[in-house]
């Protein structure tokens, strides 16, 4: 059976619209200024910086009495409450499975990530996941691509990856001997080591790439 190995957040699973949710739901709380709300955006850096470092900033921002320990156990426990899959991604893995592939996720962050596939309802979707910070394994590591095949049912023989990062999906794919579908996201690719053997906008897309007889012909990069 064909594998399928997907990224979770901006992937399979918007992350951008769910943090504006729980930044206005967190201003509110606190009495925040008005334009707290985009500072928090901002400082987020799209979820790239480590949450002890944005909530060690957050508390510094708007003198906060609550320590950033306790600040990020309430956001592991209520962000992934905020988390939704929409129907053309729900339709799209179907199609997959369908087909007759195996599905993975393989994700970095904390065990919050698999509260999140939960609440999204991934695991009716999907055969397998690996999450880094629970599994001791992370992407671009080869072995975090190992083990989410291995907990799909799959072979990394003539596997995809699928994901919005260059780095950590991209160029963890690169290393690992995958096939890749780079999420461009309105980005233009700018690395010159590896690239990605496909590009889309969206996860859909990506998965019609993967049911279209033409996916191996030759391709270039557009973006």
């Amino acid at each position: 059976m064909p594998l399928a190995l997907f990224d979770l957040d901006n992937t399979l699973i918007d992350r951008v619209t769910p943090f504006k949710r729980w930044a206005r739901a967190f201003a509110a709380q606190y009495d925040l200024p008005a334009a707290a709300e985009a500072w928090l955006i901002d400082a987020d850096d799209g979820g790239a910086i480590h949450r002890d470092a944005f909530f060690d900033l957050v508390q510094k921002r708007f003198d906060l009495d609550e320590s950033t320990a306790v600040f990020q156990a309430a956001y592991e426990r209520e962000f992934p409450r905020f988390m939704r899959i929409d129907d053309e991604t729900v339709l799209a893995l179907q199609s997959l499975r369908r087909e007759g592939w195996r599905i993975g996720i393989v994700t970095n962050g904390p065990a919050m990530q698999t509260l999140k596939i939960e609440h999204c309802g991934l695991p009716a979707l999907v055969d397998g996941w690996v999450v880094s910070l629970v599994d001791g394994v992370s992407k671009p590591d080869p072995a975090a691509f190992a083990l989410a095949a291995e907990r799909a049912g799959g072979s990394l023989d003539g596997a995809w990856m699928i994901g919005d990062s260059p780095g950590s999906d991209i160029g963890g794919a690169h290393r690992a001997g995958l096939s890749s579908i780079w999420l461009h996201r309105l980005r233009e690719w700018e690395l010159t080591e590896y690239q990605p053997t496909r590009v889309a906008f969206s996860c859909a897309e990506a998965v019609n790439m993967l049911l279209d007889d033409d996916l191996h012909l030759p391709f270039a990069v557009g973006r």
